[in-house]
């Protein structure tokens, strides 16, 4: 009996000493870390200011049950992410090389501060979290090493998912000319748009998502995958383009609405396959006009161009395996008669050929 108590008083004081100790640890932290990235600022910038890309890199609430939803504009101050667990993230501030976000969990905040500096091969991107810390959260942080050894080990994981990003799934991509292809008729519902090339990625996708809840909401039966029609432009650095859905029945609309029913007839194209991020659009298209060259297809100026989403978001998330299918529509060949020879019936028999 006397070694239980004396066990019991010594569990009790190294509980104490426990309690005591965790007591004294900071109550609040801050943590750096950073990560060079072997592409320009502007595209680590917007690949981070943009809560669709969140879920793909984050570290901090990788649980797959749980559920999440985003603010209707993704991009910049105001846009947030929130779980079904209770945790959000939102973007207090977002300028050229800067995002400020606060991340909420439970009753604790804590902020997060990116900085992304220009050098020579890319960019350094860097992240600062600070935040404060409840008891429990301090109890937790002591046994598992301390609040940077866990939280750091997952902000590093988030760059170098990032990191990854830029350098597996922008720089793998795959580029087939298919050669000649019919498009037949077809009726679809478009939403019109412009905007710089460098932005229609960006763009794209937003626009896509609006058109999809657009589908649902209004119950409209879809015959295939989305795709875009571009039209064409005298600003080589802007897209004019409508992002379009195929329907099974005509759709009417007031001509007011940002969304409207339209249908093309069928044409002859060009078709190429992209397998890859869509920043690889241009190489898609150049290397489509080199095999209509070669082959002295004429390019019909006045016809539809389109990009079809093959294999896209929300379906698959990693860019290199997203495919899509472009067309470039052709002038039809005008082919020759053939000149058929008719001997002619009434030929008169000369002497000559008579024996």
């Amino acid at each position: 009996m006397k070694i239980l108590k004396y066990l019991s008083l010594l569990f009790l004081l190294f509980l104490l000493a426990f309690i005591v100790f965790v007591a004294t640890q900071p109550a609040t932290y801050q943590i750096t870390k950073q990560k060079e990235i072997s592409t320009p600022t502007p595209f680590v910038f917007e690949y981070v200011n943009d809560f669709l890309n969140w879920n793909d890199w984050q570290q901090f609430n990788t649980d797959e049950n749980i559920k999440y939803t985003t603010s209707e504009n993704t991009v910049g101050e105001k846009s947030y992410v929130k779980w079904d667990n209770g945790s959000a993230m939102i973007t207090t501030f977002a300028q050229k090389d800067s995002i400020s976000q606060l991340y909420i969990q439970d009753n604790n905040k804590q902020t997060l501060h990116w900085k992304f500096k220009k050098t020579n091969t890319g960019t350094i991107a860097s992240v600062t979290i600070k935040g404060d810390l409840s008891f429990t959260e301090k109890i937790y942080s002591v046994l598992n090493g301390g609040i940077t050894n866990y939280v750091g080990t997952q902000i590093q994981e988030s760059l170098n998912k990032i990191n990854n990003y830029f350098v597996s799934e922008l720089g793998e991509y795959d580029i087939k000319v298919e050669g000649l292809a019919n498009r037949p008729k077809i009726n679809y519902i478009e939403q019109k748009d412009s905007c710089l090339v460098k932005d229609f990625p960006k763009k794209s996708k937003a626009l896509l998502k609006t058109m999809k809840n657009f589908i649902k909401s209004n119950d409209i039966e879809t015959l295939d995958k989305p795709f875009v029609l571009f039209h064409n432009n005298s600003d080589p650095n802007k897209i004019v383009y409508a992002m379009c859905v195929p329907v099974k029945e005509e759709v009417l609309t007031t001509p007011d609405s940002q969304i409207q029913g339209r249908k093309y007839e069928s044409f002859l194209a060009i078709k190429t396959t992209l397998k890859g991020d869509y920043s690889h659009m241009k190489k898609a298209w150049a290397k489509t006009r080199a095999y209509m060259l070669k082959n002295k297809y004429n390019e019909d100026k006045k016809g539809i161009y389109i990009g079809i989403y093959k294999k896209s978001i929300p379906e698959v998330n990693e860019p290199s395996k997203w495919v899509t299918e472009i067309f470039i529509p052709i002038i039809k060949k005008e082919t020759a008669p053939k000149k058929v020879i008719v001997k002619d019936s009434t030929e008169t028999v000369t002497a000559d050929k008579v024996e």
